[in-house]
């Protein structure tokens, strides 16, 4: 997703005037999105082994089916490459914003005793828009949507992960891990969960507004807003009942992977 969200990003941001002159530059912002979300997911699939023994078992390190050692070596040769391949653009602003982002993911996994850590991962996920946003030389006329669509990108992650901070509860606690959670207890953390959430649909709906964007926009956002308003209402109400908090953390995903079609499409 990352990958082709890179990709599409750029497309939007050139106002869907792509020609072959572009096949590296989306080459290298594909294999960027790619290799850096790759390489930070599963460096916290190292950190995070013991308590995902507790949280999520199937995982193959948990279940004895990978080394560490092998994830480690895989995680470091997609994350170079995933800073230096933007070398061959000759545009120094994408390989520092990659190295930025890159840094982002992989840092989170170890500040996980600090509950702000949450917000690392809702940065990392803004990364295909602003790395779109540069490597398209920045257009001004889309500066708008670049912006306010960054900002509800980061506001929705940033609920989805205080909602999965409810679900871990247990095996954070016996871990250590501050979340909001664990650091302020459960009722806090879905009232924080629920506000984000909101916040992040109401900018949504907002941007059908005061955005130049097309009708395919404005439907597939209002969808993605409804879908995700009910998904954290119906985390909110049911809080202490892990199954019906995975299938609204699943709606949630559901609903942001429709807000980024809404983006994809936004000048049509």
């Amino acid at each position: 997703m990352s990958g082709l969200g890179a990709v599409l990003t750029i497309v939007v941001f050139l106002d869907y005037s792509v020609s072959w002159d572009h096949v590296l530059l989306l080459l290298v912002a594909f294999t960027t999105g790619f290799t850096l979300t790759a390489g930070s997911m599963i460096i916290n699939d190292v950190v995070d082994v013991e308590v995902d023994k507790l949280n999520k078992p199937w995982k193959p390190l948990p279940r004895g089916e990978a080394s560490a050692k092998t994830a480690l070596v895989l995680a470091a040769l997609t994350t170079t490459l995933g800073v230096l391949v933007n070398i061959t653009t000759s545009n120094y602003k994408l390989t520092i914003t990659a190295l930025i982002y890159a840094l982002a993911g992989i840092t989170y996994s170890f500040l996980r005793k600090y509950w702000w850590s949450h917000t690392l991962v809702a940065f990392s996920t803004t990364g295909p828009i602003v790395y779109g946003y540069i490597a398209s030389n920045q257009p001004l006329h889309k500066i708008q949507l670049a912006a306010l669509f960054t900002l509800i990108v980061f506001l929705a992650t940033l609920g989805r992960e205080i909602l999965k901070a409810v679900q871990d509860y247990r095996g954070d606690l016996e871990r250590g891990y501050f979340t909001v959670a664990t650091k302020y207890g459960v009722n806090t953390a879905i009232k924080v969960m629920l506000t984000t959430g909101l916040l992040a649909t109401l900018l949504a709906v907002v941007s059908t507004i005061v955005l130049n964007t097309g009708v395919f926009y404005k439907t597939l956002i209002l969808i993605t807003a409804i879908l995700y308003t009910h998904s954290l209402i119906e985390a909110y109400k049911n809080n202490k009942k892990l199954e019906i908090l995975e299938k609204s953390r699943k709606k949630t995903l559901v609903a942001m992977n429709i807000g980024l079609l809404a983006f994809w499409l936004s000048g049509l």
